[in-house]
């Protein structure tokens, strides 16, 4: 939010509710990858007696969703700040999220 204290008021309606579904993302990401290191990318299934084999994972699936669109908001956002504020803004985005690692 700190980042984004300096855009408009009528600007910031339109930008806080993307502010928060991308840190709602970010906690669902994180999930994700939990589950991710326990179940793995792939994941074996059957269909009939027959027809079985390796497929992605669900959690495999919706965590590459998920990143796509947390990529997307987050490319969004960061468009919404004046040019002159992008590159520090995406510089502090890049350092909290390397902390978060």
């Amino acid at each position: 939010m700190k980042i984004f204290s300096d855009i408009d008021g009528d600007k910031m309606t339109l930008v806080e509710p993307s502010i928060e579904q991308a840190a709602k993302m970010e906690q669902y990401i994180m999930r994700l990858s939990e589950q991710l290191d326990e179940v793995g990318f792939i994941e074996e299934y059957q269909n009939g007696e027959n027809q079985k084999g390796k497929k992605e994972s669900t959690e495999s699936k919706a965590y590459s969703t998920m990143v796509k669109n947390y990529n997307a908001i987050i490319r969004t956002l960061l468009s919404c700040l004046p040019e002159t504020d992008q590159k520090q803004a995406e510089d502090e985005v890049l350092d909290y999220l390397k902390r978060r690692v």
